[in-house]
């Protein structure tokens, strides 16, 4: 995990940086910022370090062709990461530096000159020092999700917040890729609420929240809101997973667990924006034994003859099932969904039923197919 020149490119101030060559580098990381503008990098080949991502104007080889391409040969051979242009003294680079920059994966960048070397620098350092804090971040949150002891559970809240309150909750944000770079911008909308935490954890963005008291469904109701709609000021397109109302801070580890679980079932299996863990239902115990091979051998003999039998008759059969389910077993609503008169979804679901042997089941039948549609929208 580190930052690279994907990830800077995610910033304000490269935010209308021209892609010269190496667009196939873009993975390399940057451990720290230097600018050269040096007339032959080979007097300076100690200074230079594996990983530096390199400022120039390339003032000092500006009219020399071959220093010029003999610089940037040494950088890449240094095993910098890569190297943004400002555009002072010049708009592009000859095509055989281009050539060599693609072939050895090496970004180049091309920046506005009235861009300071400075701003360029403490952003992309900011960004590096943010990186490390979120690793030493996410190794707490880990430790806590694998800590039994009440006494270290505790210990390890506060840890991450002194000022966390005895009833507790979380919420998993996920969403586009880098949504974890707002984390700075919601914790400052926030900050009113001490007793709240917001972490860059995964791909997505932890908030703890802790309170002095239990809350009334109602209230938790409005803060899911407040939050939500607070999210939605920055970004559109995001799912939440929301865990449940504790007492005690050592549960912390629980809520985190379930907030990650809610986000990830609400979002694949669901299709849910805002999914709270209680919610969940069955699906709570379903993904915990969906790997075993019982699970997967259930799930084969009732959903294997169904999508069989549609290949080879040109069926829907399946689909039907599906949408049969996810309207709790009403032929009506099925019907309406598939635009199908509600005779022909009887027909179908005896159809399902001889294919499945399980003619003259009611019941029984229902609640196995449940089962069975289930695992398979989490497969």
């Amino acid at each position: 995990m580190g930052v690279s020149i994907r990830d800077a490119l995610t910033l304000d101030v490269l935010k209308d940086a021209q892609i010269i060559a190496g667009q196939r580098g873009f993975d390399k990381l940057i451990k720290r910022v230097s600018v050269v503008e040096c007339p032959d990098c080979e007097d300076y080949k100690g200074l230079l370090r594996e990983g530096d991502f390199f400022l120039t104007s390339f003032y000092a080889v500006k009219d020399d062709p071959a220093c010029l391409a003999m610089t940037v040969k040494t950088l890449i051979e240094s095993g910098s990461s890569g190297l943004c242009v400002l555009d002072l003294y010049m708009t592009d680079l000859p095509e055989e530096i281009k050539v060599m920059a693609d072939r050895k994966r090496y970004p180049i960048l091309m920046v506005s000159r009235d861009l300071p070397y400075a701003e360029i620098i403490t952003e992309i350092m900011d960004l590096i020092i943010q990186n490390k804090e979120n690793i030493i971040i996410e190794m707490q949150v880990d430790k806590l999700l694998l800590e039994k002891d009440i006494h270290n559970l505790r210990g390890l809240a506060r840890q991450i917040n002194p000022k966390f309150q005895e009833y507790v909750a979380a919420v998993y944000c996920t969403g586009k890729k880098g949504i974890c770079r707002l984390t700075s911008k919601l914790r400052e909308s926030f900050k009113e609420l001490p007793g709240w935490s917001l972490l860059s954890y995964k791909d997505g963005i932890l908030i703890l929240i802790s309170t002095p008291k239990q809350l009334e469904h109602s209230h938790l109701i409005k803060e899911q809101n407040y939050l939500s709609q607070t999210i939605e000021g920055y970004v559109k397109e995001f799912n939440l997973g929301i865990s449940r109302h504790y007492r005690g801070l050592e549960s912390l580890g629980i809520c985190i667990k379930e907030a990650l679980h809610a986000n990830s079932l609400g979002e694949k299996v669901l299709g849910q924006k805002i999914t709270n863990y209680k919610d969940l239902g069955v699906y709570r115990i379903l993904s915990v034994v969906k790997e075993a091979p019982e699970v997967k051998e259930f799930h084969d003999e009732m959903i294997l003859p169904l999508q069989e039998y549609d290949s080879k008759s040109n069926t829907n059969l399946f689909k039907t099932a599906l949408s049969y389910i996810e309207n709790d077993g009403d032929v009506n609503k099925t019907a309406q969904e598939l635009f199908q008169h509600k005779n022909t979804i009887r027909y179908r679901l005896t159809k399902i039923k001889e294919i499945l042997n399980m003619e003259g089941l009611e019941g029984s039948f229902y609640e196995q197919l449940a089962v069975a549609v289930k695992i398979h929208k989490m497969r």
